[in-house]
């Protein structure tokens, strides 16, 4: 026997209105996310790859000018980007993507990243997203694309982890723990953000 202590935590309510979920759910890749957090809060942006698994659509939001050529970008301290995987600014994917070759995460307020490469200009609150490798402008593809949205929390320290996957409804975006822009919104065609 023995005994497990918990501490109870609820997060804010984010989802206003199911009008179609996955049936049954969907299970969730940890692999990216190992090490990184141990539990994926819902309201996550999911996408599905080749073999039916969802993988966290990754976003990061900017929180300081960086000019064209620079390869540091400051990041609020919400993400969940590892070095090893390419960015880009924006979920437009008109700029250019680089891979990130370090997270300074020293400083409370922010993280740096470090890019091989300069991906463009940043303004404040531009949203850094995830993408498949090192492209040049307008050629970055999305690592997995935009889909769905996660319904409830999921522990990534337990493998394969199932969560209720929203397709259609209306989602608070303000509760929403990673950023997202415009164009990702706009690839989410039946979630309305409210």
């Amino acid at each position: 026997m023995f005994r497990k202590k918990e501490t109870e935590f609820q997060y804010a309510p984010g989802i206003e209105k199911i009008i179609e979920d996955i049936q049954g759910g969907g299970t969730i890749a940890r692999a990216e996310l190992k090490g990184v957090i141990d539990e994926l809060p819902p309201l996550v942006i999911v996408g599905k790859d080749t073999n039916g698994l969802y993988h966290v659509v990754k976003t990061g939001k900017a929180t300081a000018e960086a000019a064209a050529d620079a390869v540091t970008i400051q990041v609020a301290k919400n993400h969940v980007f590892t070095v090893g995987e390419a960015v880009t600014i924006g979920g437009a994917l008109t700029g250019a993507s680089d891979v990130i070759s370090a997270i300074d995460k020293t400083n409370s307020d922010y993280d740096t990243i470090t890019l091989a490469g300069a991906i463009g200009a940043v303004k404040v609150n531009d949203v850094l997203v995830l993408v498949a490798a090192k492209a040049a402008a307008k050629a970055a593809k999305f690592k997995y694309t935009p889909e769905i949205i996660t319904m409830n929390k999921v522990d990534v320290t337990v493998a394969n982890q199932q969560s209720g996957l929203l397709v259609r409804g209306t989602v608070n975006e303000a509760v929403m723990p990673y950023p997202i822009d415009d164009a990702i919104k706009a690839l989410l065609r039946f979630i309305r953000f409210a």
